[in-house]
């Protein structure tokens, strides 16, 4: 009789842990940004204006998909133009590595998309390290109304 209750206490013990080691190994694969601000201030050189965004993303190490959302409000015309940028820190100014399709030409609004991080032309440890941005364009600011830093944490 002791032997079964022995043998299923092993298991459970075993599973449970197995349990756990899966869950740390999926938390540990996640990254994530809620709320990354965007703003003029942020772009090189920095742009007056009214207008704000805020950016939500989240990366998984194992599908190597980066997934986010972007915001924005009062632009100061159309966004004529939306991108991410890289690499490069915050206080910098890098060449375009993805442009967004179907961006909405509006003054404010939303946005959502992936990306593949490829290894090639987007980098893990760069991501991972924040020097990816995302900017956005209207006909006044043609070189970015508001800009916001990919800040991802585990």
């Amino acid at each position: 009789m002791k032997l079964p209750k022995l043998t299923a206490f092993i298991f459970s013990s075993i599973l449970l842990a197995s349990c756990s080691q899966a869950d740390d190994i999926f938390n540990d694969n996640n990254y994530v940004g809620n709320a990354l601000p965007m703003s003029g201030a942020q772009e090189v050189p920095a742009v007056t204006t009214g207008a704000s965004g805020s950016i939500n993303a989240s990366y998984n190490r194992l599908s190597r998909i980066l997934s986010y959302k972007v915001s924005f409000s009062g632009l100061s015309g159309n966004a004529t133009a939306a991108h991410i940028h890289g690499t490069a820190e915050a206080g910098f100014i890098a060449g375009v590595l993805q442009s967004f399709s179907g961006f909405p030409a509006k003054t404010a609004g939303t946005y959502s998309g992936t990306l593949y991080v490829d290894g090639i032309k987007i980098k893990e440890a760069e991501l991972l390290a924040g020097w990816y941005y995302v900017n956005i364009h209207t006909a006044a600011n043609s070189g970015g109304e508001i800009r916001g830093q990919l800040i991802l944490k585990n």
